[in-house]
Order: structure tokens, then sequence, then C-alpha cells
């Protein structure tokens, strides 16, 4: 089977390996599509620093279909139609004991510490499997991934009805958090420094966007919320000038999340954090939101279609993630095909 391997920051290669045999408790599947994630991206220029190279096949947003799997009690059988969590928790580890599956202290995910999805067979926990519905296409399934991280980060931000909540960064994941409040019923603030990404969100139905080169953003959030300020708050961007400044952002008694990977340690304002009591909370990976994700996707409640840019083979993706580097605001979502070239 072919698999696209990475084997040091800047080099993927296409390597014919042996297909995998199903054993107790995991499953084959014949990988249908693969999204590319920003961590890919990452990965591919060497600052992801998560990553152990060299992998066996880049990716973590795969669908396909079972091709052999044992007794199971999830119900799943050869040729059901699924998603994948990428995930693979340790299951024995306090945090997995805990059901805090996401953060095990031992995880290994798919395409960062383990074989990624980038291959055309793929072994993988039973346990992490999700049947797609039938009338769910596989485009639109690879999207379920990616939603999951928005909708834990907005979980981990405790986003309510009738909050405000301010997003920092309108790529994949940020938009993503931005439906995902919606759909918890609070109003999202997306910021960005790309014009092309606020007017897309503005198009698909974020309420308020904001340029952070176009003005005062803390008075901006103020007219937005009548001089309260948002009660949460969803980084994307791990950007110092961002987090350095977050408990500008929030109201007293706010709940930050962090998703965006800082590629160092940032320095706090830990004085002001205290006095408003602002609670943050780190968001790694998301827990137990795959069927929401699905069920939400499969609702239209995001507008699946829009996110998806291009679709390229195996064999494109490389051309891909350089031309992704060098003009990121031309994309959203590039989803891989995967088999025949």
């Amino acid at each position: 089977m072919k698999v696209l391997c990475i084997e040091k920051p800047g080099r993927l290669e296409i390597k014919e390996l042996e297909r995998p045999q199903a054993v107790p408790g995991q499953a084959v599947v014949r990988i249908e599509l693969c999204g590319i994630c920003g961590s890919d991206v990452t990965a591919y220029r060497g600052v992801n620093p998560t990553m152990r190279y060299p992998i066996q096949g880049l990716g973590h947003e795969g669908v396909g279909v079972i091709e052999e799997i044992g007794e199971n009690d999830k119900g799943l059988k050869v040729g059901d139609r699924v998603a994948l969590e990428p995930y693979v928790p340790c299951n024995h580890c306090h945090m997995c004991a805990e059901g805090r599956f996401n953060n095990c202290a031992d995880i290994r995910v798919c395409g960062v510490h383990k074989d990624g999805m980038m291959a055309e067979y793929f072994l993988h926990p039973i346990q992490l499997l999700y049947k797609l519905p039938d009338d769910l296409s596989f485009r639109h399934g690879a999207l379920a991934e990616p939603f999951t991280i928005g909708l834990h980060a907005a979980s981990r931000a405790r986003v309510k009805a009738g909050e405000h909540v301010v997003i920092f960064g309108a790529g994949v994941i940020g938009l993503m958090a931005a439906f995902a409040s919606l759909n918890y019923g609070a109003v999202p603030i997306v910021v960005d420094v790309l014009e092309e990404r606020l007017s897309y969100a503005k198009e698909h139905g974020i309420p308020y966007v904001f340029h952070s080169q176009s003005g005062n953003l803390v008075e901006y959030l103020k007219e937005v919320t009548k001089g309260k300020l948002p009660e949460a708050m969803i980084d994307c961007t791990g950007a110092p000038v961002i987090l350095e400044q977050m408990h500008e952002y929030v109201c007293h008694g706010g709940r930050i999340a962090l998703v965006g990977w800082p590629h160092n340690p940032v320095a706090l304002n830990t004085v002001r954090l205290m006095q408003k009591e602002i609670d943050i909370c780190p968001s790694r990976n998301s827990n137990g939101k795959f069927p929401e994700a699905i069920q939400l996707i499969q609702d239209h409640k995001i507008p699946a279609e829009a996110f998806i840019t291009r679709m390229v083979k195996m064999g494109q993706v490389e051309e891909t993630i350089q031309d992704m580097i060098q003009r990121p605001s031309d994309y959203l979502k590039v989803i891989v095909e995967i088999g025949e070239e």
C-alpha cells in the first residue's frame, strides 16, 4: 500500500509499505480522504513542538471504510463508513481513568507521535471509530475532526448561551470554534489580520469580525458587549502579542481557552489575571466530541462545503503545503484523496 511519509522537516515521500492486518480491538480501515491540518504544515516546516520524526504517514483527519474488524461492542462491521478519532490514549493513566482521554499522560496522536492516516489502509482502535450517516459524504465527514477541536475549545471556555466570546484566528480551527459557539447560543467575535478570512466569516454568519490592525480592539469589544467585555475567549493562534494581553479581552471572571501552540514560553500578566480572577484553560485535542460534530455537520450547522478550498492527490501534498506556507490567505481546508493517483 502507498503511504505518505515525513522523514524530517521539508521532506515528504510516498512509500510502498505492507498493508496492516486486523488485531483484536483494532480494525483495518481503507482511507478515502484525509484533511491537511495546520499542524501538518508546521510539521513540514519543522516548527511543530510536538512532532516526532520520522512518521510513516502524515495526517490525522481521516475518513474511510472498514475493511477488517472483529467482534466489538460498537456494532461496527465491514463496509461501514467511519471517521477516525486520531488521539490514541493509553487507557491506563489517571487521566484516562477520569475519562479525559484527550489529555492522556501517554497519548499518541496519529501523524504526530505515531503513524498517520495518509495511507491507503490504516490500523486503528475500534473505540476511536465513529460511523458516518449514510447521507453524509466523505468530503464533509472529513471536517469532523477539526470541528471537534472547535467544540472542545468552546467547552473548555464554558461558552454559554447569550454570552459573547472573542476568538483569535480565523483559520479553520478559529472558524470552527466560532460555529461551535454559535451552536451553543453564544455570540462570537472573530479577530484576525487577514481580511479575506474575516470576510469569509462574515459572509457565513459570524456576527462580528475585527481586523486587529484597524483600531483599538478593547474598545471595539466594549462597544459590542455594551461595556462589559466578553465572558469568554478562545485563542487559536498561540501568538505572544495576544497571550501577553489576554487579560484585557475578557471581563472579570472571564474564561480563556488556549488552543494555538506557542513556539516558545510566553510572559503573562499574572497580576491582572488574578485581579480579574480569570480562568485559563488550555485546550488539547478533543474529548467525546465526534458524535456531536458528525451530527452538527449532517444537520448543516456549519457551512461545510465553503470550508473546502481544494481536493488533491497524495502526490500533490508537498507542493500544496509549500503553497499554503507562501499564501495562507488562499486556503482553508485542503483534503487529500487517498488511493489511486
